[in-house]
């Protein structure tokens, strides 16, 4: 038995919301099919009921009527069809929602009783009231109304069954919230898009949506539904057509998806020809534009497997009004061998909860990827080696890290030691590299510059290769090395000097662009930082004569800065030459641990023990290299104690 919404479309004088709360069945009808399930192999359903028109078959209607006749949409139709349902008292719905400012509270009738609910969940039920389907006699699943939320053991029950309810609702309504600012340009942008989906240049749509069009949709996507951990595993388990509402506009995810790809090809393409740009994009915006497509384009398709990396990079970054949401709103969707050792119990702490999460992420995939994005946490006993999800992960542009095999094909060996009070230590094995010996950062109060105290190279007269590469963490779409081609004298040409500006005008359009500020900002204030010998400085030209591929150098730049975000560049005791958190300090000891994919970096604390500091790229070791050289004396392989 579950609990069901009933939401009756008759209106009040003062507008309030009356329903009810109703325990029903959830089994099937026999043999029943929804159209969905054959929407593959038949042009038309085979078996209809008075929801087919306006749930199963609402994104085709929506995507080809205007702006206008889609806000109305289900509001005039006529109805014939049968009327036997899924399950013998009908159908059901699941509302995807943020909860809203609980301080701003609204009262609704349930049974007969006043509740207090957020304002939002009020504006989604009135909605919701609006619908067609709602007229028929749909039912909605809505989490706040459904659970006894003061009832900590039903709260633990029910999140077990949220995947199952969501994978059988009839469909998904997720509720953006009421519309605001600029909405209208986003829903006519992106209505737009879905009629022409092959629109090549991204600069080519009508001027008003191309002047105002990506403000709105980058606004569109900051809104707080989008960061909300739950929706994950809401929108993946939906098997059939999402209605996406934001204040009186029907979307789909088509719709969203399509206006997601065209922010990044905006973005791309302005990124590109950043110094032709009067504004500044806002750097946030890929971010927001990668987050919905991703989200809009989950599913809960059994041959398309929701990869492990990807659904917790995802929930790395939401919102959660009780931070445990961040492992329990994805049960449904991880490996059942990662989720059987996971059972919801709200009483735990947060530090419980994540260190049985990443423990089981670890014995039963035998990869020890995740806890790169662990770190010495503010809070005391937080182990290292466990990520606070608590808290922003910042550095930005690791694919590439995670795509190496500095370990090969090895799984972990590893083991896991119960300390008491002092939470549990992970003993792994692996290889003691090197120490870092010198730092060199963007301008930052949390990382000071330290000049190496050794000359030594790995790379020999590859050194330049090298440190361009290590910039880039050798991103594959880097084949030349035009970040070193910077002549070191355009940065005086930001200065009000008119004698220092280039002569070359393609270098004159360069030191126009906000990435190259940044640039020379990073490697002026590290000009002395010695590699190998020389400083950093020498590596670049000092006069602007060669020309310049400007395109290639600002792409260039733009991988490099968000390479060097949050990271300093180190060199180590012997010569290598590498990228690590900007938390690295002289000392620190790099690492190669069997079964994960980059090197980590380590700090001594003590009896043999280690404080995990993060991943780091080191260029030379990102491909197994260190298994060639295990029979060196310099290479060690030992245990490591992470606490």
């Amino acid at each position: 038995m579950l609990r069901f919404l009933n939401l009756p479309s008759l209106v009040l004088a003062n507008d309030s919301i009356v329903c009810s709360v109703e325990n029903v069945p959830l089994e099937d009808v026999p043999n029943y099919h929804s159209h969905q399930g054959y929407l593959k192999n038949h042009s038309c359903p085979t078996r209809w009921d008075v929801f087919t028109k306006y749930v199963d078959l609402r994104d085709s209607t929506l995507e080809q009527t205007g702006l206008d006749k889609a806000t109305n949409f289900g509001l005039s139709h006529n109805h014939n069809q049968p009327s036997d349902f899924r399950h013998p008292w009908g159908d059901f719905e699941a509302l995807s929602y943020t909860w809203g400012d609980r301080a701003d509270a609204r009262i609704i009738i349930v049974n007969g009783i006043r509740r207090e609910v957020s304002k939002n969940l009020e504006d989604a039920l009135k909605a919701l009231r609006c619908l067609r389907e709602t007229r028929l006699g749909m039912y909605y699943w809505v989490d706040s109304l459904c659970i006894d939320q003061q009832n900590e053991k039903e709260r633990n029950e029910q999140v077990k069954r949220m995947n199952d309810i969501y994978s059988r609702a009839r469909a998904v309504v997720a509720w953006l919230g009421q519309e605001e600012g600029m909405d209208r340009i986003a829903v006519q942008t992106m209505r737009y898009l879905c009629r022409k989906p092959r629109v090549k240049n991204p600069l080519r749509l009508p001027p008003r949506l191309l002047l105002d069009g990506w403000q709105a949709l980058f606004a569109f996507m900051k809104k707080p539904y989008w960061n909300r951990a739950w929706i994950i595993q809401e929108l993946a388990m939906n098997h059939n057509s999402t209605l996406i509402l934001c204040g009186k506009f029907k979307l789909t995810r088509r719709m969203i998806r399509l206006g997601a790809v065209w922010c990044q090809e905006l973005l791309q393409g302005s990124e590109d020809l950043s110094y032709r740009f009067d504004h500044d994009l806002e750097p946030e915006a890929w971010s927001w534009a990668s987050r919905t497509l991703q989200l809009v384009s989950l599913t809960s398709n059994p041959k398309i497997e929701i990869g492990l990396e990807r659904l917790l990079n995802i929930v790395r970054r939401a919102d959660a009004t009780d931070e445990k949401d961040k492992v329990y709103s994805i049960l449904g969707l991880l490996d059942t061998a990662v989720s059987a050792d996971i059972s919801p119990d709200y009483s735990r702490s947060e530090q419980q909860v994540y260190t049985d999460f990443i423990t089981s992420i670890i014995k039963r995939t035998g990869r020890l990827e995740q806890i790169m994005f662990g770190g010495i946490s503010t809070k005391e006993g937080w182990p290292s080696w466990v990520p606070d999800w608590r808290l922003p992960f910042e550095r930005h542009h690791i694919t590439y890290l995670i795509s190496g095999k500095a370990s090969g094909d090895l799984s972990a060996k590893c083991s896991f030691i119960s300390n008491g009070t002092d939470g549990t230590h992970l003993v792994c094995s692996g290889f003691k590299v090197d120490t870092v010996d010198g730092v060199a950062a963007e301008p930052s109060p949390h990382c000071h510059s330290t000049q190496p105290r050794s000359v030594s190279t790995r790379y020999g007269d590859r050194l330049s290769d090298a440190l361009h590469q290590t910039l880039l963490m050798d991103h594959p779409g880097a084949t030349e090395r035009p970040l070193l081609s910077v002549p070191w004298t355009l940065g005086c040409a930001t200065n009000t000097n008119p004698s220092n500006s280039p002569s070359n005008p393609e270098w004159l359009n360069l030191t126009h662009s906000r990435y190259f500020h940044r640039f020379h900002e990073f490697r002026n204030h590290n000009g002395g930082f010695c590699i190998g010998g020389q400083t950093l400085r020498k590596f670049f030209p000092q006069s602007s004569e060669k020309s310049v591929d400007i395109t290639m150098t600002l792409q260039c730049m733009r991988l490099a800065l968000l390479s060097l975000n949050q990271r300093a560049l180190i060199t180590t005791a012997t010569g290598y030459l590498g990228l690590a958190p900007i938390a690295v300090r002289p000392g620190d000891v790099v690492a190669v641990l069997l079964g994960c994919k980059c090197p980590v970096l380590l700090r001594p604390a003590g009896n043999n023990l280690y404080h995990v500091i993060g991943e780091c790229y080191i260029h030379g070791l990102m491909r197994g290299e260190i298994l060639k050289q295990g029979s060196r004396e310099d290479v060690k392989t030992m245990d490591f104690v992470l606490c």
